[in-house]
């Protein structure tokens, strides 16, 4: 196990075509995992949805 490994829930969910392979072509261009582009979404989605509270 890595060292800098977070804790992480396994999460599956279906993703429509038109969404991933978008998805898929932006992480090979930044050079970043699906996982990753993933995490940042959720994160910035919560971010907003709580600064509209």
């Amino acid at each position: 196990m890595k060292d800098k490994q977070k804790n992480t829930t396994d999460v599956r969910f279906r993703l429509t075509s038109e969404l991933h392979e978008p998805l898929k072509k932006m992480a090979e261009k930044d050079q970043r995992s699906m996982n990753y582009l993933m995490n940042k979404a959720v994160e910035l989605l919560l971010t907003q949805e709580s600064a509209k509270a």
